[in-house]
């Protein structure tokens, strides 16, 4: 799983990032946003994000840290409506994340839930970041990671600038990567 090219400037990477109202799937917890940058042929070509109605409410702390309302996913599309879109976009290129590892849990349980193929191929940032021996941040947050080699992430926690900044962290680190 993970070990794909880092270096190659054909290939399109989809770099993804989700808002969601807590932190495991398994425990009903739901996608409220889905973000998306791609990267093709080592530039950063478009960014798009949309919004997922949830079945649920959005807990207050999940608005107060994401600023996503109830009042704002009322009239989305529900995740049934939006994944299989999402799904046939990626098609079979990378994805990237930042902490991948929770991206790649919600969308695999709710492609499962769906019946879609799961994501098997992806690059995790911070990952990467373990193996970037010059990296000298205090961890490997993309807050920490993007002040370090000086990207703006002007709205974190919010899906489109997350995935804007993941996309410019991988640039800048992925031939920086220890071999």
């Amino acid at each position: 799983m993970e070990q794909m090219s880092l270096f190659g400037n054909d290939e399109v990477f989809i770099v993804v990032d989700l808002e969601t109202t807590g932190l495991n799937p398994f425990e009903g917890n739901e996608i409220i946003e889905i973000g998306i940058t791609e990267i093709r042929n080592g530039k950063i070509v478009r960014s798009y994000s949309r919004f997922v109605k949830p079945e649920q409410e959005i807990p207050p702390f999940i608005t107060e840290l994401t600023g996503i309302s109830n009042e704002m996913v009322a009239n989305e599309d529900t995740i049934e409506q939006v994944l299989p879109r999402f799904r046939k976009f990626i098609g079979s290129n990378t994805i990237i994340a930042h902490n991948a590892k929770f991206d790649i849990k919600f969308l695999n349980y709710y492609l499962n839930k769906l019946g879609l193929e799961e994501i098997k191929d992806y690059i995790c940032t911070l990952e990467l970041l373990k193996k970037v021996s010059s990296y000298g941040g205090k961890n490997k947050k993309l807050a920490t990671a993007c002040e370090y080699y000086g990207i703006e992430n002007k709205n974190a926690h919010r899906a489109s600038s997350d995935t804007q900044a993941t996309a410019e962290l991988f640039l800048k680190i992925r031939d920086k990567v220890d071999k």
